[in-house]
């Protein structure tokens, strides 16, 4: 698994259920490579402690899986790990699926509200490009709300 903790098993639908192809990442988002190391056990990977490392990796699974071709964070802020971060939103959905004859509502009729979206943007953006919803950010801090608007959603 990608995860610190191995045991820990992701949402069905996660499109990050298995490791991480850091080769075909590497070529989506170049400046990967200069943070992808082999372990001990002869596995690819990079250093989970790092911001940097784990913020390039977040671009690249943003641009491979979510279409997204850029994303940044001011350089104070946490780096969201997006795989759990996809979690959450499955999770999400399987719960309003629960209200909808067990079927996963999709589309811009289904409105969620993200209190304190940060600087990242993540949950938004995983959410309306998983099943196309429509969100809306609230967010107090300036610095933040001028990152978000430099995004670029497709729609």
């Amino acid at each position: 698994m990608a995860d610190a903790n191995p045991t820990k098993k992701l949402h069905p639908r996660n499109r990050h259920l298995d490791n991480y192809n850091f080769d075909e990442l590497s070529k989506i988002e170049p400046s990967l490579k200069d943070f992808v190391t082999v372990n001990a056990y002869k596995l690819k990977t990079i250093d989970f402690n790092n911001p940097d490392a784990v913020k390039v990796l977040n671009q690249a699974l943003l641009k491979k899986y979510y279409h997204i071709q850029h994303w940044d964070i001011p350089k104070e802020n946490l780096c969201p790990p997006i795989p759990g971060r996809a979690d959450y939103i499955h999770y999400v959905a399987d719960v309003l699926a629960r209200d909808n004859n067990g079927e996963i509502p999709k589309g811009g009729k289904v409105r969620l509200l993200d209190i304190g979206v940060g600087a990242s943007c993540i949950y938004p953006i995983i959410g309306h490009q998983e099943y196309g919803w429509s969100f809306v950010g609230s967010e107090i801090i300036k610095k933040h709300i001028k990152t978000q608007l430099k995004l670029r959603v497709p729609m």
